[in-house]
């Protein structure tokens, strides 16, 4: 049996995501080789990361694809997060991920995380 073509497990994960079918999204990352990587946070584990995402679940208004780039095993989504929180509703990220073997071995988030750090200053 042939693993997914990379796209269709970006595109897979972000639904499930969206939808915040949090053990959906976990089905799409790699058990053994999973890396994640952002302005705000980094995981080895893939079921730590879903973990610590799932707390954006109740804050997640949905998700748009305004690009997605694939080049062999990476793709490159260029993302708009919209939100419910006040100061972060509408976030711009691109999303890199590695998908090896039908599984998301590597992700990276990058986006300015001015305005998500200024939350946790001290007043």
């Amino acid at each position: 049996m042939n693993a997914p073509a990379a796209e269709k497990v970006f595109s897979d994960y972000l639904d499930a995501f969206e939808e915040r079918d949090f053990e959906r999204l976990r089905s799409y990352l790699s058990d053994t080789r999973f890396s994640y990587h952002s302005p705000v946070s980094s995981y080895a584990s893939a079921d730590t990361f879903v973990a610590n995402i799932a707390r954006v679940g109740p804050i997640l208004e949905r998700i748009e694809r305004r690009m997605i780039f694939v080049e062999g095993n990476t793709v490159c989504g260029i993302l708009n997060l919209k939100t419910t929180m006040e100061g972060l509703r509408l976030v711009p990220v691109v999303q890199l991920a590695t998908v090896v073997d039908g599984k998301i071995t590597e992700l990276e988030a990058i986006f300015d995380a001015t305005a998500y750090n200024r939350m946790f200053e001290p007043d």
